[in-house]
């Protein structure tokens, strides 16, 4: 027997609370850049405008379709707050430029003028998606439909504060500072929440994207996220509004922690498989995702969308509890057709499901699954050195090999006493210092990058891991330059965030793992335009340039950099390498550049062009 017809928002609201089952599997588009492009105007053109982005998404509504309507674009909104210069972009969500307090001098001014003079509304875009919700309400589609917005969340906005590699010394070394930016940042979130909910919102979700068990491990967001966020939850709730919760890639380790949150909703990639959560923490939270916004909904078919909206379903939202949507923010290159696959598909889903009538999706992964198309292959997979030292099962036949593989794993083990012990031992044997660094300590540092990409270390090991690396380079240095050697490869890489990324942890673990292997870095930092790659390229006489392209939006600027580089008859001369989220193997081919799915992966990329053109 089916459930009575509902309205968007009777839909959303019975999958949110749980209450009981809605009518049809609901759905949230993500019309935020994409929907006001659907408009007809440029983002960058409209984002201080809330009736032109309000009229704008409404159009992509009415298009389209989808259960939730969504003011805003992005987390900035508390950093932006704070003064964080951002480059507001036509076709995508705005990009940071400029941290308001990257030295502690900087963040003390900061919060001086903040707490003397108090939350100021009329920074930033804040009034104009006020207006934006109310033009939502005024035109009625409250009444219809449930009202939502994205607020960057406590810990993730004091990150963006800082910069992310700054943030990160905080946390291992000067913990209390750390806390006193998050505690900050939360003040500026429950404003921001505030406004929000005055102006008619339903939910704020608090995308808190630097929880991820990819970024930090499960204790440190235990003693750095959960408690800010659950005072911003109960707050939000003390207001009378409604709090989400999105955190990005791999979260198993903490699905119970955000479960306990407060939040009414949990979304995101999910890592590694919602139809996981659903088993995990289903019956404590709702659920919201998690269709792969690149492999299958901007570069799949209609029938790839469809099935795996279907397999979710299934393995999902079989008894409630869920609402459908892509893993994070959509652009203008997904398809109209796999966005209708997306909406018609979940309309055409009714409760109580009829599985069987679904058909048979046995050969349909779930984002985040190991054999989803999307997941990136581990570039040291078959690198037997590699796997013989994590293994520590290795067949060792010289007293050099056996030396060399110990500096390695005192480099997992971040035991720098013991690096420099076993590198003056090194040194006794005869071993070269050139022979000391590639087969010792960069093997530690390829070791821990492999544990890195199968979720058995955290970015904050690998930090760890190159401090400890660089415990041996004092006693290496001298002798190298003494003998006239070099201290590793004297090529430089260019590396940056092309235009339209924030998101620079990736590269930066690429920056990490080049250095380690004893390439000069020119590190160009995020929202690089093609020009200023060529332009630092050239300048710096460098062999490769390396593009981090996190959002599909900017996978035309990446192609940019190679165009340019042919018209200018420099086709040839530098290896181009990319990767990030947006990336893949099929994509860089079709623009000319080599692909890396992981940061060992781009060593070795720069390994091979340097050997080829030697």
């Amino acid at each position: 027997m089916s459930i009575s017809k509902m309205s968007s928002r009777e839909r959303v609201l019975a999958a949110v609370t749980m209450q009981g089952l809605p009518d049809q599997l609901p759905v949230t588009p993500l019309l935020m850049t994409r929907g006001i492009r659907e408009g007809g105007v440029k983002v960058s053109e409209v984002l201080f405008d809330g009736v032109a982005m309000a009229k704008a998404k409404i159009k992509a509504h009415q298009k389209f379709g989808g259960d939730v309507v969504i003011a805003g674009t992005d987390l900035f909104t508390p950093v932006e707050n704070f003064g964080a210069v951002l480059d507001y972009l036509p076709y995508a969500q705005p990009s940071l430029v400029t941290h308001p307090a990257p030295t502690k001098e900087a963040f003390y001014r900061l919060k001086e003028s903040y707490l003397a003079k108090g939350f100021n509304p009329e920074k930033g875009r804040l009034r104009a998606i006020q207006e934006e919700i109310r033009t939502f309400i005024k035109e009625g589609w409250k009444d219809t439909h449930a009202l939502a917005t994205p607020v960057g969340g406590p810990i993730t906005t004091a990150q963006l504060v800082t910069g992310t590699d700054e943030f990160f010394s905080y946390l291992a070394d000067d913990p209390d500072y750390a806390k006193e930016v998050i505690e900050l940042s939360l003040d500026v979130c429950k404003n921001v929440c505030r406004m929000m909910f005055e102006a008619g919102m339903d939910v704020c979700n608090i995308l808190d994207p630097f929880c991820s068990s990819d970024v930090i491990p499960p204790e440190i967001y235990r003693e750095f996220g959960l408690p800010y966020q659950k005072r911003l939850f109960d707050y939000i709730k003390e207001i009378g509004g409604i709090g989400f919760t999105h955190t990005c890639t791999f979260t198993q380790p903490i699905w119970g922690d955000i479960a306990s949150n407060g939040s009414l909703n949990f979304n995101g990639d999910m890592y590694p498989g919602a139809d996981l959560t659903k088993r995990a923490i289903g019956g404590k939270v709702s659920l919201m995702g998690t269709l792969s916004p690149y492999s299958t909904l901007t570069h799949g078919t209609p029938e790839d969308v469809a099935k795996e909206v279907k397999k979710l379903a299934v393995e999902v939202g079989y008894n409630g509890g869920f609402i459908c949507m892509p893993g994070c923010d959509i652009d203008w290159t997904v398809p109209e057709e796999n966005m209708r696959a997306l909406i018609d598909t979940c309309a055409s889903i009714k409760y109580p499901i009829d599985i069987e009538a679904l058909g048979d999706l046995s050969d349909v992964y779930l984002a985040g699954q190991p054999n989803h198309v999307g997941m990136r292959k581990i570039s040291t997979e078959s690198d037997q050195q590699v796997r013989m030292g994590i293994s520590k099962v290795q067949t060792r036949k010289t007293p050099e090999e056996e030396i060399l593989f110990q500096i390695a794993d005192s480099v997992m083990a971040y035991d720098g006493d013991k690096v420099v012990e076993l590198t003056k031992k090194a040194l006794a044997l005869g071993i070269t210092p050139q022979r000391i660094i590639f087969d010792g300590l960069s093997l530690g540092m390829k070791m821990v990058g492999d544990l890195y990409e199968r979720n058995e270390r955290f970015i904050t090991d690998m930090l760890k891991s190159a401090k400890t690396m660089d415990k041996a380079m004092p006693i290496l240095i001298p002798l190298l330059e003494a003998s006239g050697a070099s201290g590793g490869n004297h090529e430089t890489v260019v590396m940056g965030l092309i235009r339209g990324n924030t998101q620079d942890i990736g590269k930066n673990l690429v920056v990490l793992m080049l250095k380690a292997n004893g390439y000069k870095v020119i590190d160009l930092g995020k929202n690089v335009t093609p020009e200023q790659f060529i332009e630092a390229a050239e300048a710096n006489k460098a062999v490769a340039i390396g593009i981090s392209v996190m959002t599909n939006s900017s996978v035309n600027y990446a192609e940019k950099v190679i165009k340019t580089l042919a018209e200018q008859g420099k086709g040839g001369k530098y290896l181009v390498m990319t990767g990030g989220a947006a990336m893949s193997e099929k994509i860089a081919k079709e623009i000319g550049a080599k692909y890396g799915s992981d940061a060992n992966a781009a060593v070795s990329l720069v390994r091979e062009h340097v050997a080829a053109t030697a």
